[in-house]
């Protein structure tokens, strides 16, 4: 909330220390604003690290040497039991036993939709079509809460920025009389320090993670196949904002995506391949 928000600022002094619990995107992101704030922060989570099961363990593991660079503090592979203070947060105590001063504390461990008893059918948020219709008459959803029939991706949630502002919008559409689908490819983004990470598409589970460019180095385009398709991509300081860099690599996977294309994994990974010849000759018009 934006009460939680200002609190985390009043906090946020130099020289103080935080634990931060659980590190997907928001964890992630307020470590490395704690961190550029002058915060000593630890970070207790359960994977082995930052955002693996989001972009899986390749780009996970360059995240996490990005933060360890910067001063975080990861404790992978464990889970806060308990905190301890009286009038304020003293400690945080792990499941193994240790104990971690602190003078504050963020949890960003996930969220559940909070619905309104509208009379819908609801399955992990409000069941919408491709349309955003719900399951009554005139009753539409958009945003965090939508469980969306999408023609891509099939049924999915989605709590980014970018579907929530432009999923309104389609709902709204749809309450004036158009058919079309909200077929929105997705993309979120992420900054964490001064590096940038762009996504597009949506997956889960992948069969294959091809790599254009070097894990080693941290500079790389990641795309993610299932059943040799390319379902979603990721770009981490490389590749550009799919939306605005529109003859940027990110904006090719984009469109591959979109199309459901098909490229073998070996001209995926060519550098010398450009992308956007696999999505077809009238993609960048």
């Amino acid at each position: 909330t934006v009460a939680q928000c200002d609190a985390i600022k009043q906090e946020a002094v130099r020289g103080r220390t935080a634990v931060i619990v659980g590190m997907g995107f928001i964890g992630c992101e307020v470590a490395a604003s704690l961190t550029q704030l002058g915060v000593r922060v630890t970070a207790v989570f359960p994977g082995r690290d930052p955002l693996e099961r989001v972009l899986g363990d390749q780009v996970a593991g360059v995240m996490s040497a990005i933060h360890r660079a910067n001063g975080v503090e990861l404790l992978a592979g464990e889970q806060v039991a308990a905190f301890e203070g009286t009038s304020r947060v003293a400690a945080a105590v792990t499941r193994s036993g240790r104990r971690i001063e602190c003078d504050f504390a963020v949890a960003g461990v996930g969220i559940e939709p909070d619905i309104p008893a509208v009379g819908v059918e609801q399955q992990n948020g409000i069941l919408v079509d491709e349309r955003c219709r719900a399951s009554a008459p005139d009753v539409y959803a958009a945003g965090d809460l939508a469980n969306h029939l999408h023609p891509l991706f099939g049924r999915i949630r989605v709590e980014h920025y970018n579907n929530a502002e432009k999923q309104g919008a389609a709902a709204a559409r749809s309450m004036l009389g158009s058919t079309a689908p909200y077929d929105y490819v997705h993309s979120f983004w992420s900054d964490q320090y001064d590096h940038k990470l762009e996504y597009v598409g949506h997956v889960e589970k992948w069969d294959q993670f091809v790599v254009r460019g070097s894990v080693r180095d941290g500079k790389l385009i990641g795309i993610y196949l299932v059943d040799g398709i390319v379902r979603a991509a990721v770009g981490l300081d490389r590749g550009g904002d799919p939306e605005l860099d529109t003859d940027g690599e990110m904006a090719a996977c984009d469109r591959l995506v979109a199309t459901q294309a098909k490229p073998a994994p070996a001209v995926l990974s060519d550098e010398k391949t450009d992308l956007w010849s696999l999505a077809g000759p009238e993609a960048r018009s």
